[in-house]
């Protein structure tokens, strides 16, 4: 039986050492150059709240966004990483005025090319694809990309709070830019909303945000035609 000091044994141990030590070392800079960034992106938030004409110069945004980047580079497995890099970018965008149309187009690009990259990393966490259908919609892209992330989030996070509440702000307000199997989804999240099974505080707030959002749209009898007889008894709005 060979011992553990023989070279043959020996030698792939080293290798198997060596390389989780490269691997440990990059992946701690990646997290350190992570956490970098989104403390700078964290107090851009609070200055936002506290001072509304706050504005984040270019210099600041480029030596941020290259923080991410390198966090990225050294673990690009991680869908986190990604995604907050895109948070950033698109809040930049949201926040920043007179940014050069060009340059608005390579971030708008480079937001949904991050999101593509961490849904393909994670294709089945809901929240990937419920937040990258918002993102879809702050950008006007209501495409088939938009109705299949809200169809994909709907079936793996059937039961989860806030996958039901976008898909419902989303829907009601996008209602006519969407298929008939979106207008059923929507009804059908709807009727998830008026019929939890958690508390009774919890059933009431989900309850109410739900139908105060169909009444504000006016969207009463479509959702009524989708939905089944004992939920549009539960509704109260179906009569």
């Amino acid at each position: 039986m060979l011992s553990i000091a023989h070279p043959i044994i020996r030698f792939p141990l080293i290798l198997m050492a060596a390389a989780f030590a490269i691997w440990a070392t990059q992946t701690g800079i990646a997290g350190l150059y992570q956490f970098q960034a989104q403390s700078h992106f964290e107090t851009w938030q609070n200055l936002r709240l506290s001072k509304p004409n706050y504005t984040v110069s270019p210099e600041e945004y480029q030596d941020i966004s290259e923080k991410y980047r390198q966090s990225i580079k050294l673990t690009p497995y991680n869908a986190d990483f990604y995604t907050a890099f895109a948070d950033m970018q698109l809040w930049y965008l949201a926040n920043t005025p007179n940014i050069p149309i060009e340059e608005q187009k390579n971030i708008k690009a480079n937001i949904l090319s991050h999101y593509r990259t961490a849904l393909a990393q994670r294709p089945t966490w809901p929240y990937s694809h419920i937040y990258f259908a918002v993102i879809k919609a702050r950008f006007g892209d209501i495409d088939n990309e938009f109705i299949q992330s809200l169809h994909t989030a709907n079936k793996l996070g059937k039961n989860e709070v806030d996958v039901i509440r976008i898909t419902v702000e989303l829907g009601l307000a996008l209602w006519s830019q969407l298929d008939q199997n979106t207008h059923k989804l929507i009804a059908n999240a709807i009727e998830r909303s008026i019929s939890w099974n958690l508390n009774e505080q919890l059933n009431n707030k989900e309850r109410i945000f739900a139908l105060s959002l169909v009444g504000m749209h006016q969207k009463q009898k479509e959702i009524c035609a989708l939905m089944s007889i004992e939920n549009q008894k539960k509704s109260n709005m179906c009569d």
